[in-house]
């Protein structure tokens, strides 16, 4: 590269939780009116607490409302509320309406999963769409299985990203995030850590495009390059320490504030 482009490459990867304090008191303040708003989906039925209660200036006309849900749910990031929406239209629908205020992305199709949060809100809307678009054919699995893990694969991943809210006060749409994000959710959605699949969600490996370009489109190639194959490495450390006593002794939390220190370039030398 040269000296522009590797000054490029820097300041992309550069560890932008490096020197984070960790926030001595968590918000959860915003649980609060949560808590009656999933009493009334219990007795009346998600799809009349989101339009009634979460959303009622931009009601959705649910096509499947019995295949909603709306609960607060455990995770290791804290409690958090999360709407679950299996059916695709329903999904769209309600993310337009709830994170878009009505106007409809030109990529909705593309997105699975929302984290919706702002000073006095935050929850999840998700999505049994297969995660990055990838069939589920490709990965050997039948679509109920894929769709069904897709959605956990989402809770895990947008509970990284929630993790990192609470505990540091930040949250990027970068690839650090990315990986490990998605580290977590594969490993929650199914035991196991596979830097094929994640590179194949990354478009690295395979024919499909992947999400890599969506948060390196702004590089110039060489650099967008170098970042793909920093990334390839990464993911290909995270597998070999998947399987170490050291990252079965530690719980999510601990795992992810060690790769949040660590940083994108210090996964590659994991194992």
């Amino acid at each position: 590269m040269t000296e522009a482009e590797q000054r490029e490459y820097d300041s992309y990867i550069e560890n932008r939780f490096e020197g984070a304090e960790e926030l001595t008191e968590q918000n959860t303040d915003f649980l609060a009116p949560w808590e009656e708003i999933a009493s009334y989906a219990e007795e009346n039925g998600a799809a009349a607490a989101i339009n009634e209660l979460v959303c009622p200036k931009r009601p959705t006309d649910f096509r499947s409302p019995g295949t909603l849900s709306l609960k607060i749910e455990d995770s290791f990031a804290g409690r958090i509320p999360v709407i679950r929406v299996r059916d695709t239209a329903d999904f769209e629908d309600l993310v337009t309406n709830v994170a878009y205020k009505g106007i409809r992305s030109s990529t909705i199709s593309q997105t699975g999963a929302s984290f919706v949060f702002g000073k006095t809100t935050r929850f999840f809307i998700l999505s049994s769409k297969p995660y990055s678009n990838i069939p589920a054919e490709d990965l050997g699995l039948s679509e109920e299985d894929w769709a069904a893990s897709s959605m956990e694969l989402r809770f895990g991943h947008e509970s990284t990203h929630y993790f990192t809210k609470q505990t540091f006060g930040i949250t990027n749409n970068i690839l650090h995030d990315e990986i490990m994000a998605d580290f977590t959710g594969l490993y929650m959605a199914f035991g196991c850590y596979r830097a094929e699949w994640f590179l194949r969600f990354m478009g690295l490996l395979g024919e499909r495009e992947g999400r890599l370009l969506h948060y390196t489109k702004e590089l110039t190639e060489p650099v967008r390059d170098a970042v793909g194959k920093l990334l390839s490495e990464a993911a290909q450390g995270l597998e070999k320490w998947s399987w170490t006593d050291a990252f079965l002794a530690m719980s999510a939390g601990d795992r992810i504030k060690y790769l949040c220190r660590l940083g994108l370039p210090g996964m590659t030398g994991l194992s």
